[in-house]
C-alpha cells in the first residue's frame, strides 16, 4: 500500500466489497443526513453497485471514497474528497466513522494521511469542510485541532427537519504558493 495512505495506526484504501455493511449504516444513518445533499434510505443493492464502480478517475467523477481502517485492518469509518477541483487545486473533505469507533483518534489520522496525499499525489492547493455550528462539536474540535481555519459562516445553510442551521467553512491551505509561483 501507498505509504501516505498508511501509518500504524490507521490505513486507508479503496472501497471493498466487504465495505458493503459499513456504507449501509453510515449512509442510512439519520444523523448523518443533514451534513449532505443526498436523501437516504440507500439499498444495499445500490451500494452494491456503487462499491462495484469504485475506483472510478477521480477527475471524471469528481471524488474519492476512502475506507478508514483499524490497525487490524477492518473498516471503522469513510474518508471522502468530493468536489475535487483541478484547476484551482482544491477540494471537500468528509469523515463520518461508526458510532462506537468515534473518539480512538482514527478520524485525525485519517485526515493526516488524506492531507499528505492531496498534496503529493494530487497536488491540491486547499481542502475544506462544512461543519454544522451548532449540531456537530466533534467534528468542529477536529478540524480545528488539525489546523483548520473556520473561513466563513453560511447563514441557514443545512435544513434539519423544520428549521435551518448555520454551516462553518473550515479550510486548510496545503501549499502557500501563489498563482503567479504555480503557473511559472
Amino acid at each position: 500500500m501507498n505509504n501516505w495512505l498508511q501509518d500504524k495506526n490507521v490505513s486507508l484504501r479503496a472501497l471493498e466489497p466487504e465495505d458493503l455493511e459499513l456504507l449501509y449504516t453510515i449512509e442510512n444513518y439519520p444523523e448523518n443526513w443533514f451534513v449532505g445533499s443526498s436523501t437516504p434510505p440507500y439499498s444495499r443493492y445500490a451500494l452494491k453497485q456503487y462499491i462495484a464502480a469504485q475506483p472510478r478517475d477521480i477527475y471524471d467523477s469528481g471524488e474519492m471514497r476512502l475506507a478508514i481502517c483499524a490497525p487490524d485492518g477492518h473498516a471503522v469509518g469513510l474518508l471522502d474528497l468530493i468536489n475535487i477541483d483541478p484547476y484551482n487545486l482544491k477540494a471537500e473533505v468528509g469523515i463520518a466513522l461508526l458510532a462506537e469507533e468515534r473518539g480512538k483518534g482514527y478520524a485525525r489520522t485519517s485526515l493526516r494521511l488524506l492531507e499528505g496525499f492531496a498534496r503529493e499525489n494530487l497536488h491540491l492547493h486547499l481542502l475544506y469542510a462544512y461543519v454544522s455550528r451548532t449540531n456537530n462539536p466533534e467534528s468542529r474540535n477536529l478540524f480545528t485541532k488539525a489546523g483548520y481555519a473556520e473561513s466563513a459562516v453560511l447563514p441557514e445553510w443545512h435544513r434539519r427537519g423544520p428549521a435551518y442551521e448555520d454551516v462553518s467553512v473550515f479550510c486548510k491551505l496545503l501549499s502557500k504558493k501563489s498563482a503567479k509561483e504555480l503557473d511559472g
